[in-house]
């Protein structure tokens, strides 16, 4: 199955072959004969994005009079027979979305992985350098991204950078959409051309990081007697909460924690504050709640174990997605086990057995275990390897 760029590269290739120079044309019976019906019919769908996102990014334009051709531009002409740019190119992630029939969710989630966990993502974007991409294409937002995220809070709406750059991609219509893409297109391509880092010597000047607005520490510092952690990203973390409504005193004790989580810092995502209105789907809400959660706390009784295991209720469907999650990538660490109640063999369900987990049975939310709790989620051990020294000078 070839990949985005490897098709952008076939086409490339019919310039090549022809010893193409700007404004130079390739007829679309070549590309036609040459590509398009040598692909499977996946990759034929991926052709046409391709093609289109080449166009919008202005590789080469595309000619419908007869004889139809497409075009080859001077940024086309300038990259072909460059082999250290064709080279970087092939490393670089494509998130232009089909043209023709967009699917904007799948093109969102895909940016995002791209662009979004500051952990992960190739090409991390601050949420002042997304709003400026933004603002640039509509004249209804606020000024700066400080002021729209306190409209947000005003509004009780989520201040979460997946949720909110979400929403502000949907609020361009369909062409500005486009616009917007083919934008962070080219700057990850103009990028690669120019330095070796990431996105730091991009020229998106994010208010915060140029000293013009105050930066808020969104978390607050946990209330512990003997140390204290103090959150060091500017956003929170999103976790989700999974259990099974064992008892009115088990639900009571999981919206105790969830609460003192959100004290100190933590979006926390819970049945019992997000389900929304009577009527809503079940499904829904626990599959943008597993994929929107940065980490998810699975607090594991002998019935969630039961539930799980034969996948029943609503806690069983939450576990069917958590286990497909585990199964794609055995090494995540996304998901925190947290015994509540039982023995070992009769709490823990089949997928998570064998991890590292947090021990609350004695049933008190004590500052030490949420310490424990918060250190994890935030990333921040109380115990830091320290760094290797140099062999010693021996007689």
């Amino acid at each position: 199955m070839k990949t985005e760029r490897q098709i952008a590269e076939q086409i490339f290739d019919s310039f090549r072959k022809a010893q193409c120079k700007a404004g130079h044309i390739v007829m679309m019976r070549n590309i036609q004969f040459g590509i398009i019906d040598k692909l499977n019919p996946k990759e034929k769908e991926i052709f046409h994005t391709v093609f289109n996102g080449l166009i919008s990014t202005g590789y080469f334009t595309y000619e419908k009079e007869s004889p139809e051709s497409i075009r080859l531009t001077e940024k086309g002409y300038d990259y072909i027979y460059d082999e250290e740019k064709v080279k970087s190119m092939l490393k670089l992630p494509w998130v232009f979305p089909d043209i023709i029939k967009p699917d904007w969710d799948k093109a969102f989630n895909k940016l995002w992985k791209v662009i979004g966990p500051k952990e992960t993502a190739q090409f991390y974007l601050t949420g002042g350098q997304f709003y400026k991409l933004i603002f640039e294409l509509v004249d209804d937002l606020p000024p700066n991204n400080q002021k729209f995220i306190e409209a947000r809070k005003n509004k009780n709406l989520s201040t979460h950078r997946a949720d909110y750059y979400q929403d502000l991609v949907e609020h361009l219509d369909e062409e500005q959409r486009k616009t917007l893409y083919a934008n962070i297109q080219i700057s990850l391509e103009s990028h690669i051309f120019t330095s070796n880092s990431q996105l730091e010597s991009f020229d998106f000047k994010d208010p915060w990081e140029e000293g013009i607005l105050p930066k808020e520490s969104v978390a607050q510092k946990v209330e512990v007697e003997e140390s204290q952690i103090v959150a060091t990203s500017d956003e929170s973390p999103i976790v989700f909460i999974s259990y099974s409504w064992d008892t009115p005193e088990h639900e009571d004790w999981v919206l105790e924690m969830a609460t003192k989580l959100r004290k100190n810092g933590v979006d926390v995502i819970l049945d019992k504050w997000d389900l929304g209105p009577l009527g809503k789907p079940l499904p829904h809400f626990m599959e943008n709640a597993v994929r929107k959660a940065k980490r998810v706390i699975c607090v594991m009784t002998p019935n969630y174990k039961l539930k799980t295991d034969s996948l029943t209720g609503g806690v069983g469907y939450e576990y069917s997605i958590i286990s497909a999650e585990i199964f794609s990538d055995i090494q995540t660490s996304k998901f925190i086990p947290l015994i509540r109640t039982g023995p070992n063999d009769k709490a823990i369900p089949s997928s998570l057995a064998g991890r590292k987990y947090i021990d609350m049975k004695d049933g008190v939310i004590s500052n030490e275990k949420m310490e424990e709790l918060l250190r994890d989620i935030y990333e921040e051990p109380k115990f830091k390897k320290p760094p290797l020294g140099q062999k010693p000078k021996f007689k």
